[in-house]
């Protein structure tokens, strides 16, 4: 059975949404402090760890832990223990000839340890412990106990299991169960009778190409002194390996593992050795600290604290599971997140999945969880170049297929159910926008944003006709998970979106592209977004199915926000769009997938009653360890972080006009948080925001500027304002409601509602040196 701890209490779950209910807690100050200096956070995380006094008894009860690269997870397997372990990047290499990705280029399990005890397995006392990421307690048997703490190495490609047993205990053992180097998906053709079945689902060109199955080589273990390795050749070259070695030092005995991969070289048996031998030798007491510091760095570059203690340790629990999935310089997300389970989708989905997967990382200011999606389409854009068809197309254009390998190979053509699915690149240059616009990163957007987003778009500007009404249409494209429609909603956004910004970006940085003129064109002479009583259609032929999972004809509403509520005559076909989706997630669906996009819409449509019980459905939705789904799939799973941020602030720009912003405080707050706190939460143009909300009205926002953007803010602050600062600051209305401040970067500035009681100093903020003053406000919110 999984638990949580709250205060000194031990409550039992069966589900996560009874479990965090009951979890939580608050460890603030008595005190609001603007400086966010008073947080005790080893005493709040800890509120928010699971405890099992029960062994877990499948990966969707595990504790599970990763660096971004390797991943494991412990669970109950009969009468051992299994320590299931991954790593991210290791995948097939196989051409076309053998399939589309799934089957040609899979990524691939690599196997288990088993810790079999001397004794029958009876019982457990574990803390997954958040704030040091690692697993503590015991295992119990009819023999005694072994003292356990488990980590992947948040630094070192390294994964550790300390066991200390007591005398009954002692002769346990470990063993190793590698997987089978093969694709997880069902229905590859084994016999040439096969082959046809195969072509007319995923193209006739397979007919006369595909290759019938064959296995890679059977995998190897070797013995290297006090070190072992499994080693996996590959049949189209590469390999990896799986090395690992026991440490006994008194009655404590550390099993360190390490998975390399490596192609075309087969270097990775090498390479997976020297890292086991390394951390072997290294200082443990040093070695253990780095890979703590790693964690209580990421957790506090930013702080919420919300009156719900179960949503909050979710939205904890699943900022933890965000470090583990993603990081600049090793993978980014794909489906399953490192936790791989085999099933159906053994690759990266690029129609939702990568895309809503990188949501929460923005306004949580943990911009390096964002860098490796944009790093990694820079690193292999040649790729997604060759990726085009028509072959003529490539000349100046790119795409993404719907699935891909952690080398981005593939081609439209290698799915043709997906030939017409052409936005999936341009909605991911949206997330490397919005990595962009929290940054404010100049060079970034110069060098590997602006070129990719430009070729994207191209690909739909070999594809816009003018029509009889002298509008720029689409042909019949597909839409993510319903079919092909024409002027398909879902294109028509992305490439409104993509022209928009690229005129953006070429004034921003100076460049007099010769597309211009053709980006300008494209915008004035696109039709309008298809709509109808249910709101947004699916195309100009298709209205949105009363059944519906799949929210990609509403980009321009989430996350474009082309039609916004800060537009005039838009509340009508927003309310319906968002009733139409809401409708949707009924019994039998897949509320947590339903709810990572019906929660964002509800949030940034002021809704925040109805996002809050969006949340609460994809809450119930969830495994009792937060996981979802059978692969899993990790997007909704990180979902809940998304639209519990934008409850607290949002900085969107209507992409059809210059200005940014504004910053949005507390925007759609449900009316049962009367009492909420966030510390440096990021914001388009890379402004830190920190905010308290208390009996319902916000006492204080403070803003740093990390780039000198120009500033804007709708506070929601009731009567008059008082601004603090280390200078006087001009702080004028300019919208009602909305206040822009000349912040320079690197200052900051207090702003605290004359209403409420002052919050105490902040160190070097609110001093007598600093200067301020007093203006109403013009309208509450």
């Amino acid at each position: 059975m999984v638990n949580i701890m709250k205060d000194n209490l031990v409550i039992p779950f069966r589900s996560v949404a009874l479990a965090l209910l009951l979890t939580g807690g608050h460890a603030l100050a008595a005190e609001p402090d603007p400086a966010g200096g008073k947080i005790d956070w080893p005493t709040f995380m800890r509120r928010h760890d699971m405890t099992f006094d029960k062994l877990p008894r499948g990966w969707n009860e595990a504790p599970h832990f990763g660096n971004a690269m390797l991943g494991s997870m412990l669970y109950q397997d009969g009468g051992t223990l299994k320590l299931q372990v991954f790593r991210a990047d290791v995948h097939d290499h196989r051409d076309d000839t053998w399939g589309w990705t799934a089957y040609s280029r899979p990524r691939l399990q690599v196997g288990y340890f088993s810790l079999q005890p001397v004794g029958k397995l009876a019982g457990c006392n574990w803390r997954k412990d958040l704030w040091n990421a690692e697993l503590t307690g015991t295992i119990t048997t009819d023999r005694g106990e072994i003292r356990i703490r488990h980590f992947t190495h948040a630094v070192d490609m390294a994964i550790i299991t300390e066991l200390t047993p007591t005398a009954g205990e002692m002769a346990f053992r470990w063993t190793w169960h590698p997987a089978e180097a093969r694709t997880s998906r069902p229905g590859y053709p084994t016999i040439e009778s096969e082959i046809a079945g195969f072509a007319r689902q995923y193209g006739t060109h397979y007919q006369g190409m595909l290759k019938l199955y064959k296995p890679n080589p059977v995998g190897r273990l070797e013995n290297n002194g006090e070190t072992s390795v499994w080693i996996q050749d590959l049949l189209a070259g590469g390999q990896y390996a799986i090395a690992w070695a026991e440490q006994v030092r008194g009655e404590t005995r550390t099993h360190i593992v390490s998975i390399a991969n490596s192609y075309p070289e087969a270097s990775a048996v090498q390479t997976a050795l020297a890292d086991v031998r390394r951390c072997s030798a290294l200082d443990q007491t040093a070695w253990v600290q780095a890979h703590r510091d790693w964690w209580h760095n990421y957790y506090t570059r930013s702080f919420v604290t919300i009156p719900d203690p179960g949503l909050e340790s979710l939205y904890w629990q699943t900022i933890y599971r965000l470090g583990c999935t993603s990081r600049a310089g090793r993978c980014f997300v794909d489906t399953p997140g490192i936790w791989f389970q085999g099933k159906s989708w053994p690759y990266f989905t690029t129609d939702w999945n990568i895309q809503s997967a990188h949501w929460p990382v923005y306004a949580a200011n943990r911009l390096e969880q964002g860098q490796a999606l944009v790093d990694r389409l820079y690193d292999r854009r040649e790729e997604l170049v060759k990726a085009v068809r028509p072959v003529a197309w490539q000349a100046d254009s790119a795409y993404l297929p719907l699935a891909v390998a952690w080398d981005l190979r593939g081609s439209r053509e290698g799915d043709m159910r997906y030939h017409d699915l052409v936005g999936t690149l341009t909605w991911t240059m949206n997330n490397n926008w919005s990595q962009y616009r929290y940054s404010m990163d100049d060079a970034m957007l110069r060098e590997k944003i602006f070129p990719l987003l430009r070729s994207a778009i191209n690909l739909y500007l070999h594809m816009v006709k003018e029509g009889n009404d002298g509008k720029l249409h689409l042909p019949p494209t597909y839409s993510p998970e319903t079919g092909v429609c024409e002027d398909c909603n879902f294109d028509l956004a992305l490439l409104k979106w993509g022209c928009l910004t690229l005129l953006k970006t070429s004034q921003r940085l100076s460049i007099a592209d010769p597309l211009i003129p053709r980006w300008r064109d494209v915008v004035e002479r696109l039709p309008e977004f298809p709509a109808d009583e249910h709101g947004f259609r699916l195309g100009r032929d298709k209205s949105s199915p009363a059944d519906h999972q799949h929210f990609s004809h509403l980009l321009m509403i989430y996350p474009l926000h082309q039609v916004n509520i800060e537009q005039p005559g838009t509340a009508d076909v927003l309310r319906r769009s968002f009733e139409r989706a809401r409708s949707n997630a009924g019994p039998g669906q897949r509320q947590a997938m339903v709810q990572a996009h019906v929660g964002p819409i509800a949030a940034a449509l002021g809704f925040g009653n109805e996002a809050l019980e969006s949340l609460r459905r994809l809450q119930g939705d969830l495994y009792p360890n937060g996981l979802w789904y059978e692969s899993p799939c990790i997007e909704s799973t990180l979902a809940a972080a998304n639209i519990l941020q934008d409850l607290l602030i949002q900085s969107w720009s209507d992409p059809a006009k210059d200005e940014s912003g504004p910053i949005r405080i507390f925007p759609a707050v449900p009316t049962a948080w009367q009492d909420v706190e966030f510390h440096d939460l990021r914001a388009e143009g890379a402004f830190l925001v920190s905010a308290q909300r208390r009996g319902g009205q916000t006492q204080w926002v403070r803003i740093k500027s990390l780039a000198g953007e120009p500033c804007r803010v709708r506070p929601g602050m009731s009567g008059e304002i008082r601004i603090k600062g280390d200078r006087q600051f001009t702080f004028k209305p300019v919208a009602p409601g909305v206040y822009q401040i000349d912040l320079r970067q690197g200052e900051e500035v207090l702003l605290q509602s004359e209403l409420n009681s002052p919050p105490p100093p902040a160190a070097g903020r609110d001093t007598e040196e600093g200067r301020g003053g007093i203006l109403p406000t013009q309208e509450r919110h």
